[in-house]
């Protein structure tokens, strides 16, 4: 299973675990009061009063046309009369306390036992505890003229209005209470839209209740949270309203700062624990694989030499002596193929050491140019066959200190490399030169060169160009790592440096000049 799903998936799932745990742990709910905007409220309110003083207005006027044309009507157009404001259901006209005449009003609902209450002056028959019954009390008939009012019926669904039109003289109509109140109400839900709008829109909680308690318009839709936090009275002849406001609850949440930065480190600790192991993991894989091709391909690189050492030996003795110099040539070949065996087997022994830490270079007095001239010896008849040009200037032929053991694998490897991979150019160079304490070698070809994206993948082990740069070539993958660890270890560097064709690799060592004692003889000779 991919080290992703086993390692790295498990950790985040956990840690996500941990911070919604946290999450929860450190929360806390804190409920705030929203008071009702207050000029909203007032605005609403004074527009409503400004219209029930309206209609109070409209409605008393009716009435009081009515009855300052009762006298002086006929019973028949005093029923027209009444029959075209809302909710009058009787007209009576009263004079010194006896009833004169009557008329009826809008046509009271059929059925469900309705009934007009009837209007009984106190004193005629005795108190009356009728609930359809009115007792209009003497004090009224004592008024002064053009004064009105309103007498409440026993059955809390009608009202009656009464009117002084002269002295003596009153008229009194029943009105249906219930009945104007639905009308009103049919007004006000088509009144509210513009002046309810800012309250309904600012998410106020208000509700408008009218006579009786009921629900004229809410923004609670049907809900209640308690009691109101702000109530208005409006109070009419018409009836008595009030507005309800409530403070809106505010939830919000804090954090508890330390629980939460806990649960954070937790989790964080997880997730770098998580990717920590999958990139182990993916290294501990990945060496493991490189290990078992690396032992394939080495398997395969002391195989063809063994191979090519063992088939050149048998030609060569077969031709020994019918003809001498093919036997001479097969031993060449052999004795190529032991220097490259040789060569791969001190590769293979420099990285075991440099994996156990045992690596250990010494300086000696040495001759770079030296150093270099015998390991090019050794490619030579490599190259030759090759049909590759050696180019050299030489520029390092002065005593110094360094670990030529050292500098001639480097060089070896450089050239194998050359060897291996760029043969085709048909030419390689060589550059050598001393930089005040420092010595330069530069190894140059004319071969496909290094992809842009591989010029430091090349350098680590168990890394080799693919994809037409190395086809056909045979390779460990640890010439190159080698020779920069090598450098490195020296106190210097192996780097890749750009150029139009091919590529060019070029080494930095310190070399610091060795001055050598010698004899006065030695001297002289």
């Amino acid at each position: 299973m991919r080290p992703l799903w086993t390692t790295l998936v498990p950790m985040l799932g956990v840690a996500a675990l941990v911070l919604w745990g946290g999450e929860r742990l450190a929360r806390r709910n804190v409920e705030e009061r929203v008071p009702a905007d207050r000029g909203r409220l007032f605005d609403f309110s004074e527009s409503m009063r400004v219209e029930l003083e309206r209609l109070e207005s409209l409605y008393t006027g009716h009435l009081g046309s009515i009855a300052s044309f009762a006298p002086y009507d006929r019973q028949d157009l005093l029923a027209k009369r009444c029959e075209n404001v809302v909710g009058v259901r009787r007209c009576e006209v009263f004079l010194s306390g006896q009833k004169r005449f009557e008329a009826e009003g809008m046509k009271p609902p059929v059925g469900q036992g309705y009934l007009v209450p009837q209007l009984v002056v106190e004193g005629e028959g005795g108190r009356m505890s009728s609930r359809n019954t009115v007792v209009i009390r003497r004090e009224v008939f004592e008024s002064s003229h053009e004064s009105s009012g309103w007498i409440p019926a026993p059955d809390n669904r009608h009202r009656v209005y009464w009117k002084c039109v002269s002295p003596g003289e009153l008229v009194f109509e029943v009105i249906d209470q219930a009945e104007v109140d639905s009308r009103l109400h049919e007004h006000f839900e088509f009144w509210r839209r513009l002046p309810f709008s800012p309250l309904s829109d600012a998410g106020e909680m208000v509700a408008v209740e009218g006579p009786g308690r009921r629900e004229w318009a809410t923004t609670l839709a049907g809900q209640r949270t308690g009691p109101a936090a702000l109530v208005i009275p409006l109070r009419s002849a018409l009836g008595e309203w009030q507005i309800l406001a409530w403070d809106r609850l505010s939830t919000r949440a804090s954090y508890d700062a330390g629980t939460l930065a806990a649960a954070c480190g937790i989790a964080g600790v997880l997730v770098l624990t998580g990717a920590l192991l999958l990139a182990q993991q993916r290294n501990a894989i990945r060496l493991a694989e490189e290990r078992v091709s690396f032992v394939n391909r080495v398997s395969h690189e002391l195989g063809t030499p063994l191979t090519n050492i063992l088939l050149n030996l048998d030609l060569a003795s077969r031709s020994m002596e019918l003809c001498p110099v093919e036997s001479r040539r097969r031993l060449g070949l052999v004795h190529e193929e032991v220097q490259r065996l040789g060569r791969l087997v001190s590769n293979v022994l420099t990285f075991s050491r440099g994996e156990r830490k045992t690596l250990e270079l010494r300086n000696t007095p040495a001759i770079p140019d030296e150093v270099i001239a015998g390991v090019l010896e050794q490619f030579l008849p490599s190259l030759d066959r090759r049909k590759v040009k050696v180019d050299w200037q030489r520029g390092a032929g002065i005593h110094t200190r360094l670990d030529p053991d050292a500098l001639a694998q480097i060089t070896g490897n450089l050239i194998s490399n050359v060897e291996k991979y760029a043969s085709g150019g048909g030419w390689i160079g060589l550059e050598t030169k001393m930089d005040k304490d420092r010595l330069r070698l530069r190894v140059s070809d004319q071969g496909p060169g290094i992809p842009p994206a591989q010029r430091e993948r090349i350098f680590e082990a168990f890394e080799r160009v693919h994809r037409g740069v190395s086809e056909g070539s045979s390779g460990t993958g640890l010439g190159l790592a080698i020779a920069r660890d090598l450098a490195r270890r020296m106190g210097g560097d192996l780097v890749l440096v750009p150029v139009s064709r091919g590529s060019a690799f070029e080494l930095d060592l310190p070399a610091a000049p060795h001055l050598s004692l010698v004899s006065s003889n030695e001297s002289v000779a």
